[in-house]
């Protein structure tokens, strides 16, 4: 017994074997090797076969070859079902590789929109420094009035000597009408004038948004280094509970990039309906030096 007879110890296959492929005579061959042949799956049960000077069957029909042909079919569906398991870990190593692939784009977009803003607007730190140099007074509400007019709406800051605004001190900065009026003072005549509005409803949205401002005035900041100003800004609450008008009550700020930016974030904040008189609401906000 050679070394292909060995592979098959139980049923040997002895002489020279030919088959057909086809319209091809192959052969001849050992008879282990044409076993090789049969379980590999190079040939099957309806190949035909013959011993060298004999006649052509079918390997169904030759006794010899009955009993290696079902071990062969029951090899034929384990390597089947191999292969299915291979084939369906392949797939979803794929998935995963897939999905791996897709994160890593993500992140790696995330980091490069966070180099971009880094790059554009400095760390995150300098940006709480920044948010750090502004401040915010308390909020004056009052009802509105018909006060401001066309030429009113730029407000006359006086220079001292130096060419410096003076420090706030609680008066309001007259317009072209020439009227000046404090701040607590007109407080407190607004009461005497039916008020439908809700004070602490107002207060409570101005107390939670007003730092939503702060980007807007960052982004002054840096397109003005140095910057150093008392800016109030005064807006009126329509009925709806939106914000109708924006006044910025600094002539170097009166209208631009500020006061839109001031006026779109404004826009957002939930005040609710009401009926009646219409509010107002002042906020003084201090940028740079004596902000803290």
């Amino acid at each position: 017994m050679d070394a292909r007879d060995a592979q098959h110890p139980e049923q040997p296959l002895g002489g020279e074997w030919l088959y057909r492929k086809g319209e091809l005579v192959l052969g001849p061959v050992p008879g282990a090797k044409l076993l090789d042949k049969l379980y590999a799956g190079d040939i099957n049960g309806q190949t035909e076969v013959a011993l060298v000077g004999g006649d052509f069957e079918r390997i169904t029909q030759v006794d010899a070859l009955r009993v290696h042909l079902a071990k062969a079919e029951a090899k034929w569906r384990v390597d089947a079902l191999e292969r299915r398991v291979h084939d369906r870990a392949r797939r979803q190593r794929n998935v995963r590789l897939t999905l791996l692939a897709a994160v890593a784009l993500v992140v790696a977009g995330a980091a490069g929109a966070v180099a971009r803003y880094m790059a554009v607007h400095g760390t995150f730190d300098a940006a709480r420094v920044e948010e750090a140099a502004i401040a915010v007074e308390p909020p004056v509400i009052r009802l509105a009035k018909a006060r401001r007019k066309q030429q009113d709406e730029m407000l006359d800051y006086p220079m001292d000597k130096g060419g410096r605004r003076p420090p706030a001190t609680g008066t309001r900065a007259t317009g072209t009408g020439g009227r000046s009026t404090g701040g607590a003072q007109e407080d407190t005549d607004d009461v005497s004038i039916e008020a439908k509005f809700d004070r602490g409803s107002i207060q409570s949205v101005i107390a939670q948004r007003q730092r939503s401002l702060y980007p807007c005035f960052a982004d002054e900041a840096k397109r003005s280094p140095g910057l150093a100003e008392r800016i109030p800004i005064e807006f009126v609450i329509g009925n709806d509970g939106q914000v109708k008008k924006l006044w910025v009550d600094n002539p170097r700020f009166a209208e631009g990039v500020l006061q839109e930016c001031l006026m779109k974030e404004l826009q957002r904040w939930p005040f609710r309906p009401y009926e009646g008189q219409q509010a107002t609401v002042g906020l003084s906000f201090t940028i740079g030096r004596g902000a803290g």
